[in-house]
């Protein structure tokens, strides 16, 4: 019997709405995985909420960091979500490069932005900065307006486009972000006729993986995808399969939460759907 994985998380931690490491801890450990928090925020609810408590991490993040390389810590695996600056950028990519064993799986979710517009906290240094962390990761997850923002193509342009078009747009911005540095690069949430997909560029190979459109957007589905996605990759799952297991996961978790007529902005109820993570976790 072996020690399960030792991984790393960075993300901010918001105390209510489901999302960042609210998410990412408790299905990471339901993956057989142990997870370790980096806060680059803290947040009493995520900001799709009318008002909130946000209290940037960035100067404490050197200091927190200086502890756990005392503990002369190391991990198998990390991944990485909301930076809220450049600083941090920088910290997160030097992180990332010397905490992590080699070979490790590097998940980085380059969130900056969705439907269009960019966040309040993303400026274009914030952007530039992005790209080396996203050149550290394994594999890397931008949304169609993040993918956007790393290749500086033009998001409306993109969206007007027939779908085949816009397919064969989007897989030329990932082999673009793929051209940093990483080996795979998921564009999520393209949005066609009646249809939503995950497109991806493997090493050069390119294919969608495709479910029905739900009608509704809930808050924090981009980082359920990202540590579902991230604890398959952790037990060397096929990408392909890892992609496309994770792609159900969501879309049963966001239909259950319809069902119950749960507010977008509280998130999707994922809890139920746990269980089916631990098949494969190491005991």
């Amino acid at each position: 019997m072996k020690p399960i994985p030792l991984v790393a998380a960075v993300n901010d931690l918001s105390g209510f709405g489901r999302c960042s490491l609210t998410v990412a801890l408790p299905i990471l450990s339901a993956m057989g995985l142990q997870g370790c928090p980096l806060p680059t925020a803290l947040l009493s609810n995520h900001t799709g909420y009318p008002s909130c408590f946000f209290e940037d991490f960035t100067d404490r993040m050197e200091a927190y960091l200086a502890e756990w390389r005392k503990l002369n810590l190391r991990f198998g695996g990390a991944c990485t979500g909301f930076l809220g600056n450049e600083k941090q950028a920088d910290i997160v990519a030097g992180f990332l490069s010397e905490f992590c064993d080699e070979g490790a799986v590097k998940l980085v979710d380059p969130v900056m932005a969705d439907n269009g517009q960019p966040y309040s906290t993303c400026s274009p240094a914030l952007c530039e900065r992005m790209k080396t962390v996203v050149a550290q990761g394994t594999v890397t997850t931008p949304n169609l307006t993040e993918a956007c923002l790393l290749t500086g193509r033009s998001y409306d342009a993109i969206l007007s486009l027939p779908d085949p078009q816009k397919q064969e747009a989007v897989f030329a911005m990932a082999d673009a972000i793929a051209a940093l540095g990483p080996r795979a690069v998921i564009v999520t949430g393209v949005v066609g006729d009646h249809k939503v997909a995950n497109l991806v560029s493997d090493r050069g190979a390119h294919y969608a993986v495709e479910r029905p459109l739900v009608p509704c957007s809930f808050a924090g589905t981009g980082d359920v995808f990202a540590a579902v996605l991230f604890g398959l990759l952790m037990r060397n799952t096929p990408l392909k399969e890892a992609v496309e297991r994770t792609a159900a996961f969501v879309a049963d978790a966001t239909a259950h939460t319809m069902a119950l007529g749960l507010p977008a902005q509280d998130g999707i109820e994922f809890e139920p759907f746990l269980s089916r993570l631990t098949e494969g976790a190491t005991v």
